[in-house]
């Protein structure tokens, strides 16, 4: 049952992919209550869920005999798996796509116990019961037939894929930025507030009206940048509008990983210029 040929192993991955994308966007869509397109690209697929259950299948399958094995190798598999793909998604990106801070049993927010229980209860759901009509049905198609499928989702996934990661990039590099721009304005704010401080402290009547002056000027340039900063920041905000659509609302627990996580306002402005754009 387990020696595929690569094809094959692709046509799984391809299968799955688009298997785990209905049902979770399913699932999400009836939580939000809100039709929502899950995942990290456009496209009815999760690369996450095919890697996933080729990682699951390709680990347990030798093992099927012994259904405790499936369910302990599939759960570690599926786990690690989550692991280094949450990692390599706060590392490459500054951004965490799922968030599993909440529960009581957890490691960094990208895994947590309750997640690998149910991955070992899939593992066994996968290989006992939903690869095998699976494994028949990609069997029962033309070869020529799964051959122009696998080809197009390819090229299509690809396309979308590289759309996907160019813009998370420029996300990226727009987090980077505002995390710089958010610790100026915190120097700034910080700045203002010594100022003020310093004046109502060390304030003498022989100086007061020079002290006065000078700390008018110093507080009228701080005042200044700070009015500059927040600008930026508007701008900045406007701009990750534009860049962060796919992620914030096919992601509803997503967020930002810079000092301040705006995301959820991000993503409010996104769902109001949608809403205006639809009215109009």
């Amino acid at each position: 049952m387990y020696s595929y040929h690569f094809r094959e192993w692709l046509s799984f991955f391809y299968f799955y992919c688009i298997f785990g994308w209905c049902f979770e966007s399913i699932y999400v869509s009836c939580k939000e209550h809100r039709l929502t397109n899950r995942g990290f690209l456009r496209g009815p697929w999760l690369p996450l869920y095919g890697s996933g259950a080729i990682l699951v299948l390709w680990l347990t399958l030798p093992f099927q005999k012994t259904p405790v094995l499936v369910y302990l190798v599939g759960a570690l598999g599926a786990t690690v798996l989550e692991y280094i793909t949450g990692e390599a998604m706060v590392q490459i990106f500054k951004v965490r796509y799922w968030d599993y801070s909440d529960q009581r049993i957890q490691y960094k927010g990208h895994i947590c116990l309750s997640s690998s229980i149910a991955w070992g209860f899939l593992s066994l759901l996968m290989v006992y019961v939903v690869h095998r009509p699976v494994e028949q049905f990609i069997f029962w198609m033309n070869e020529e037939v799964v051959s122009v499928l696998t080809f197009g989702i390819t090229v299509c996934m690809v396309y979308d894929f590289g759309d996907a990661f160019r813009k998370a990039m420029d996300l990226r590099e727009l987090l980077m930025q505002a995390e710089q721009l958010y610790a100026d304005l915190d120097k700034r704010v910080e700045e203002k507030k010594r100022v003020l401080q310093a004046a109502a402290t060390f304030a003498r009547a022989a100086m007061e009206e020079n002290l006065d002056q000078s700390k008018e000027q110093l507080i009228g340039r701080l005042e200044e940048e700070i009015r500059q900063l927040r600008e930026r920041e508007e701008h900045m905000k406007e701009r990750m509008v534009k860049n962060a659509e796919t992620l914030l609302l096919h992601n509803p627990g997503s967020r930002f990983m810079i000092i301040s996580d705006n995301a959820a306002e991000i993503r409010e402005r996104i769902r109001r210029r949608k809403k205006n754009k639809d009215i109009t």
